[in-house]
């Protein structure tokens, strides 16, 4: 009994060991880069959430004065609005720039270990 399993880990250890050492010896002993934290874009939860609010309606019998108020409120409405869409498509290009900027630095490493 002893015999045989002296025979079966010598028969294990001089078929596995030979292979580890030539993987080993394929590997070579290169380190790998350690790549960065993948990206994340930040818009503020608020700019997100922002919905631009819709005209206010008009009555049927509203005075001229009336109209002009509805008229500057929604202007002012509709000036908040641009500049939260202004916000958003800023954050949005700074994210696509630090992303182009993140790819180009994977390729590089990619590039660097073949």
């Amino acid at each position: 009994m002893m015999k045989a399993l002296r025979r079966s880990s010598r028969l294990i250890c001089s078929t596995l060991v030979p292979i580890l050492a030539g993987s080993m010896l394929i590997a070579g002993c290169r380190t790998v880069p350690v790549v960065p934290h993948a990206l994340t874009c930040d818009a503020s939860a608020e700019l997100l959430a922002s919905k631009c609010p819709p005209p206010k309606p008009l009555a049927d019998n509203a005075t001229f004065a009336a109209l002009v108020d509805t008229m500057q409120a929604d202007r002012q409405a509709l000036r908040e609005c641009g500049m939260t869409v202004d916000a958003l498509i800023k954050t949005i290009r700074q994210c696509n720039h630090a992303t182009d900027e993140y790819n180009r630095k994977i390729d590089a490493i990619n590039s660097a270990g073949k």
